[in-house]
């Protein structure tokens, strides 16, 4: 696995730290399931726009 470093707000790192805790899990862990999520989310999207255009 590689090391990605990123820069965040004070407020969301407060926010994603509180989140770990809760679900008693790594900052990673939670980085890397949120980005699943946006990715899963933006690519089933574009794929949607790909099948609304009707083909002649």
């Amino acid at each position: 696995m590689k090391v990605v470093t990123f820069k965040l707000e004070d407020d969301l790192l407060r926010i994603l730290d509180l989140y770990a805790i809760k679900t008693k899990t790594t900052r990673s862990d939670v980085i890397r399931q949120a980005l699943m999520l946006l990715l899963k989310d933006e690519i089933n999207k574009a794929r949607a726009k790909v099948e609304t255009i009707p083909l002649r």
